[in-house]
């Protein structure tokens, strides 16, 4: 199965599914059917499941719970990788990739990690968001005042907005520095998805990497 297009109004596309995308591989299996085949793994798979798709001569993987991703059309099934294992998708998650022109880029999951509905000033530095962080370092310090069980209230809603809010607030700051959404990639970790982005894009750059190590990539 192929994407034939991926209108706006589609899933596919804030998961950044593009025209031509083939889908080789469903919960790291090979994949050689029909979209009633997909309907029906997506419907055992409990939720979600890990799509794999070729794009161009790389593979990109992304979770999804739903199959109306764009116009599907049916074209001849790719050749199968024995080498292929079994993915569990509850073990992973989808990061989104922005970049800029320069190819400098930054990444984060679309799901909010539990550490940060504990500690969600720390998350907001880890970031770099650092205008939300300075309002809610505000309230708590004004709930504090007030009466110190205000102040963990205070520090607990934020926790529950940010769970929802969170990808917001990364869009409105990546945008502000000039990034541009690219691709969405579901993997484990941190690491793998910039692994996973650098493959696609070898000389892309993440842009809080320190000054050195950027010169120095320029320079290899």
């Amino acid at each position: 199965m192929q994407l034939k297009d991926v209108p706006a109004g589609f899933a596919g596309r804030a998961l950044g599914m593009r025209s031509g995308d083939t889908v080789v591989a469903v919960n790291g299996r090979g994949f050689r059917g029909d979209l009633a085949a997909l309907q029906t793994v997506l419907s055992g798979s409990g939720g979600e499941m890990a799509l794999t798709v070729q794009r161009g001569g790389s593979e990109v993987t992304v979770l999804t719970d739903t199959l109306h991703l764009g116009r599907w059309e049916a074209v001849p099934a790719l050749a199968d990788d024995a080498s292929r294992r079994r993915i569990d998708p509850a073990f992973l998650r989808n990061w989104e990739v922005m970049r800029a022109v320069d190819g400098s880029y930054d990444l984060f999951p679309h799901r909010l990690p539990a550490t940060a509905m504990l500690l969600p000033q720390l998350w907001l530095m880890q970031m770099r968001l650092w205008l939300p962080c300075a309002m809610l370092v505000a309230a708590v310090t004004a709930g504090m005042i007030v009466h110190p069980a205000l102040a963990l209230v205070v520090h607990a809603a934020a926790g529950v907005h940010l769970r929802s809010m969170h990808a917001m607030y990364l869009r409105l700051d990546r945008r502000a520095r000039g990034l541009s959404f690219q691709t969405v990639l579901a993997v484990r970790t941190e690491a793998q998805a910039h692994a996973a982005y650098r493959a696609l894009q070898p000389e892309d750059q993440y842009i809080f990497a320190p000054a050195a190590k950027r010169h120095e990539a320029v320079n290899a």
